[in-house]
């Protein structure tokens, strides 16, 4: 294509291309548009994220029994050597 001879735009194209002027009234989302729009979000994230697998559930479950071992143990020896009534 050669630029020299290149069709040029018109002034009916270049009117288009134009952004629109702003008028006196600025459209706002209301109260509930926006609540709409973050408990949207808020889904979508909940949704998308990743499940837990296998492994994952299991090293939970030991872990709450070690932690509820040492509780335990805590518990039992605090009882042991606090003051007896």
């Amino acid at each position: 294509m050669r630029t020299l001879t290149a069709p040029q735009r018109t002034t009916a194209v270049l009117a288009a291309l134009q952004h629109p002027t702003p008028t006196g009234i600025t459209p706002r989302q209301t109260f509930i548009d926006r609540l709409a729009l973050r408990i949207a979000l808020a889904l979508l994230l909940w949704s998308t994220r990743p499940g837990a697998n296998r492994e994952e559930i299991e090293a939970r479950h030991r872990e709450g029994i070690a932690r509820r071992a040492r509780e335990a143990e805590w518990d039992r020896r605090r009882a042991l050597l606090g003051p007896r009534l």
